[in-house]
C-alpha cells in the first residue's frame, strides 16, 4: 500500500469471509468483514481500502461517534462469475451507507475501531461540526411577522 496517513484519509487492509447458514432447516448464505487492519503493511489474503473523510459529512461522522456502537460501513461489489465479494469503498457515514443500499451492492458495517474513532474525533476538531442549515435557531423579533 503506497498511500500513507493523513488528517482525511487512512489506509487499511480488510479481508472478507463467507458462511453458510443453517436457519430452521433453510441454508443461507452471508458475508461479514472478518478482520481490519488499519495502518499495517499488506499482508496475504487482505485487500487494500481507503477510509477518507469529508468535509459535507461531518454531522453524519459526529452522529455515528456519538452512537452507542460507532461502526465503519464497508461497500461490496459481487463477482458473478465466482460469487466472491471485493470491498470497494469504505465510510464511517451512515447517510453515505443509506445511499449504497439499492440492491446492487451489499454493505458491511463492523464496529469502529477506538483509533479510528480518535482520528475522526480530531477531524471533527479541526474542521469543525457542520451545522445543517434547516436546524438553525431563528433570532425572536427579527424577521416580516415581528413588524406588526
Amino acid at each position: 500500500m503506497s498511500a500513507s496517513k493523513s488528517t482525511d484519509r487512512w489506509p487499511m487492509q480488510i479481508t472478507l469471509q463467507h458462511e453458510t447458514l443453517l436457519t430452521r432447516g433453510w441454508e443461507t448464505e452471508r458475508w461479514s468483514i472478518k478482520d481490519l487492519m488499519p495502518d499495517v503493511a499488506e499482508r496475504a489474503g487482505y485487500s487494500n481500502i481507503e477510509l477518507t473523510l469529508h468535509k459535507d459529512e461531518r454531522s453524519a461522522y459526529r452522529f455515528n461517534l456519538n452512537a452507542a456502537s460507532p461502526h465503519l460501513f464497508v461497500l461490496c461489489s459481487e463477482d458473478e462469475t465466482d460469487n466472491a465479494l471485493t470491498a470497494i469503498h469504505m465510510t464511517a457515514s451512515q447517510d453515505e451507507a443509506a445511499s449504497f443500499m439499492d440492491g446492487e451492492h451489499q454493505v458491511l458495517e463492523i464496529p469502529m475501531p477506538a483509533a479510528v474513532q480518535c482520528w475522526i474525533d480530531s477531524y471533527l476538531g479541526i474542521h469543525g461540526e457542520l451545522i445543517d442549515e434547516g436546524k438553525k435557531k431563528k433570532r425572536k423579533g427579527k424577521g416580516r411577522s415581528s413588524e406588526r
